[in-house]
């Protein structure tokens, strides 16, 4: 089909950056000539129920209690018929962008990061195509390697997950609840292009030398916190701990204006060792948060073990190739990407990432023991990834859109 007559509506939900992530590095990676635009929500509710679910530790225990078993089963069933119940102004909302358009297009491929908007957009799909007069296809990516049942998307046109096994265990769950056939393709998680570009010689040698102990280097570390600001104090504490052990180490700290961030922003803007990136829209952090690995040689990042742990796909020589130190893990989803990473040889501080120790202290000494005995400069150098494993591949977001326009054009 001609390009023209063909538009992409990339959906995300108010809830958190990582959704957005991964459709910000499918709209980077759609080739060229194709007509894209993004469409959300106006249900603000969900983004704080994110929160108050990521940082209340009896809602996260709540939470964590329905992601497994027959309470995750009960749950899904629920929740799942909820949404298909509570379209509300989604109608409206779609239609109203898609006549928007210059053109209304002959097809639309709807791709969805967020299981929310999937089921509702995928229930009031046949009503869309007969208003628009046009054909519909709902694609959804799952976010994490986490075969959680409520990524069963009944009402999508195809599903696409980042590993064989949560493929294979969602689709037992289908046919055992018998659910709708749902296709499934599995393909290597998404990263934005950007990250796979490779450094260039000079940058290289700057990486190392950040990474060398007996280099004056500064060490340019990023954090970024997440959409519910989980761990603020966290990692303000390792920030100041990890500079009390050498100067060199600068940091990086993205992070979005909201209400709950606003003391943590106060406190870490009067250090000059900070270079803070703040935005209140969620897009433009994730922008911004490619920008900061675009413009300076980031050697390491601390983070939550979401969907920045598949950074740990790249080559260390590539611009997102920093070494990876995941702090605790917060719900199932965290907890089946590090085994993901375990499972492929990534997850060590000979390869591309390691768990941090509990407490904060602990945290930077291990952080700074790695650094000053040259540990990380071994593994920059000698380590090699896995050409053969397909699943860990870093071309995920390229392969996505090879499949879904092969398979709905």
């Amino acid at each position: 089909m001609d390009p023209k007559k063909l538009l992409i509506v990339f959906t995300y939900a108010p809830a958190g950056l990582g959704h957005i992530r991964v459709a910000d590095a499918l709209m980077d990676s759609l080739p060229p000539g194709h007509q894209s635009i993004t469409f959300t929500s106006t249900h603000v509710a969900l983004e704080s129920l994110h929160r108050f679910m990521s940082l209340n530790i009896f809602a996260r225990r709540l939470m964590e209690w329905v992601q497994h078993g027959i309470p995750q089963k009960i749950f899904t069933k629920y929740y799942r018929k909820y949404l298909k119940n509570h379209t509300e102004n989604l109608f409206l909302e779609f239609t109203s962008l898609i006549k928007s358009q210059k053109n209304i297009p002959k097809k639309i491929i709807i791709v969805s990061t967020h299981f929310s908007l999937s089921y509702q957009l995928g229930t009031i799909k046949e009503q869309l195509e007969k208003e628009l007069n046009t054909k519909i296809f709902l694609v959804a990516q799952i976010t994490d390697d986490s075969p959680q049942y409520i990524w069963y998307i009944d009402t999508a046109d195809l599903i696409i997950a980042p590993s064989q096994k949560t493929a294979q265990e969602l689709q037992k769950y289908g046919q055992k609840e018998n659910l709708k056939y749902i296709p499934f393709e599995v393909l290597p998680y998404p990263i934005n292009p950007t990250f796979i570009k490779d450094l260039g010689e000079s940058k290289i040698n700057g990486r190392q030398k950040q990474f060398d102990p007996n280099s004056n280097e500064p060490i340019n570390i990023i954090i970024p916190i997440s959409g519910a600001a989980v761990g603020m104090k966290f990692f303000t504490k390792i920030i100041d701990k990890l500079r009390q052990f050498s100067n060199r180490y600068i940091f990086y700290v993205v992070c979005r204006k909201a209400p709950f961030t606003q003391n943590f922003i106060k406190k870490i803007e009067s250090k000059s060792y900070v270079n803070l990136y703040v935005s209140q829209n969620y897009q433009e952090v994730v922008h911004m948060y490619n920008r900061i690995y675009q413009n300076y040689v980031i050697s390491s990042e601390i983070t939550k073990p979401s969907e920045q742990s598949f950074k740990a796909l790249l080559n260390q020589n590539s611009v997102g190739g920093s070494f990876l130190f995941f702090a605790t893990p917060v719900g199932r989803q965290e907890y089946d990407n590090l085994k993901f990473l375990k499972k492929n040889n990534l997850l060590s501080v000979n390869s591309r990432g390691i768990v941090l120790p509990k407490g904060t202290t602990n945290c930077a000494k291990f952080i700074n023991k790695l650094y000053q005995h040259g540990n990380l400069l071994d593994t920059f150098k000698s380590y090699k990834s896995d050409k053969t494993n397909f699943e860990i591949q870093p071309t995920g977001a390229t392969l996505f859109w090879k499949t879904v326009l092969k398979k709905f054009n």
